[in-house]
């Protein structure tokens, strides 16, 4: 072959190859947002008080790195007061001025009247940073759920949903004080109707949160097609069955499974507070051997609530037992009494290097055994296996409670949004 040959088939390969890297190029992208569909929705609640005491600003959000790897950011918690959504802390959420160090985007709030100040200015920093994350108003919680068995009244449901999408979504937050856009829905967290919670519900609020999310459904539509309505919702089958899940998901976009504090520390034996599956060495009798992440998931599937419209909560918190032997590292144990605040870790960033942690397979759970202190959280190893989960079992995502209970690495959050 002479050198004018070799030179057109170099040329000619030299083409196939450019070409194949302008393709590669091109589908890089999709491929990454394909990859981002995948992982789903990463969910994670932000609370009032963390930003009141200063422990966890929303500047924290973005320094953390936390910011870029949300698909949402539940606020908790607004109020239901008097059949009415309200806002907890004004002085918080409207009135405290921060500097330019302590700020999103460096700037210092501007004093003087009908000014937005406060946690909900830093958030309406923190979308112009990240136009793409969106930002819900979660109302109630645990202990703050008293106020929705009357809101849901038939009497009461249309003024009530009325005055939180007035108050949070069209903005109308004070006198002189109209900023529409902070917030892009509502996450409703009823704990819990009819029964379970701190306030003792009534037989008609099953029936009551249906209304009151179709309701909810209505109204947002009605001011703008696109504002998202979302649940958290508990995994203990005692509790959910007071939910018509297959009605409710028709109005809500996802339905958060809270798959943790399924065991409490007040029980008189250690156990997992959130594990994935059943450890048949759990001594539990019923209701409390179906207290697992999925047992609760298949109870929603076999409702009818779509798997799509299904995010699975995991805890960045863990329960603690004191007076524990060493048995079975402490699990399946005799506990002298709850950990209290110096005898337990309440997050898994304030554990010392020493401590003796073990990971559990089968029921994809972990613990740590210190000084006779029993405490069950999520480590990494379980919240990679929970990821792996939920893709198989195309899940709409993962949630998490909050934000400021992870390292200041963002270890945990790393895992859910598949980073590591």
């Amino acid at each position: 072959m002479n050198s004018a040959n070799n030179k057109t088939l170099v040329d000619t390969r030299c083409e196939r190859l450019l070409l194949v890297l302008i393709v590669w190029i091109a589908l890089c992208p999709t491929l990454h947002a394909k990859n981002k569909r995948h992982q789903g929705q990463v969910i994670g609640y932000f609370t009032e008080s963390g930003a009141a005491s200063g422990k966890y600003p929303v500047k924290n959000i973005v320094t953390s790195g936390a910011a870029g790897m949300l698909t949402q950011l539940d606020y908790a918690f607004g109020r239901v007061v008097d059949e009415q959504c309200q806002i907890a802390n004004r002085d918080v959420a409207l009135e405290h001025e921060y500097d330019a160090a302590s700020s999103v985007d460096g700037s210092a709030d501007q004093p003087g009247p009908n000014q937005l100040r406060g946690t909900f200015h830093q958030l309406q920093e923190l979308k112009h940073l990240y136009p793409n994350l969106k930002i819900l108003i979660s109302f109630g919680g645990w202990g703050q759920s008293e106020g929705f068995t009357s809101a849901a009244e038939p009497d009461h449901v249309r003024d009530f949903v009325r005055s939180c999408v007035q108050t949070f979504i069209a903005g109308h937050y004070a006198p002189g004080i109209d900023e529409p856009g902070i917030f892009d829905g509502i996450d409703i967290d009823w704990e819990y109707p009819v029964e379970g919670g701190i306030h003792q519900g009534r037989p008609g609020d099953k029936a009551g949160f249906t209304t009151l999310a179709a309701e909810f459904r209505r109204q947002l539509d009605e001011l703008r097609p696109g504002y998202l309505l979302t649940a958290a919702l508990p995994a203990e089958e005692e509790y959910y069955k007071n939910f018509e899940l297959k009605e409710i998901s028709r109005y809500l976009d996802y339905i958060s499974i809270m798959a943790y504090d399924l065991h409490w520390n007040s029980e008189p034996t250690t156990n997992f507070h959130s594990a994935l599956f059943h450890d048949p060495a759990d001594p539990s009798t019923a209701p409390l051997d179906k207290r697992y992440g999925d047992y609760a998931l298949h109870g929603f599937l076999r409702a009818h609530v779509p798997a799509k419209k299904i995010v699975f909560g995991v805890p960045f918190y863990g329960k603690g037992w004191q007076g524990v032997k060493e048995a079975n590292h402490g699990l399946y144990q005799t506990a002298a009494a709850p950990a209290g605040p110096g005898g337990s870790y309440r997050e898994l960033k304030d554990l010392p290097p020493e401590a003796d942690r073990k990971y559990f397979a089968r029921a994809v759970a972990c613990s740590v055994l210190m000084n006779s202190v029993f405490w069950s959280y999520d480590c990494p190893q379980a919240l990679h296996k929970k990821m792996a989960y939920i893709r198989h079992h195309h899940l709409g995502g993962v949630m998490f409670w909050e934000l400021s209970q992870d390292s200041p690495n963002v270890e945990l959050l790393r895992i859910l949004s598949g980073r590591e």
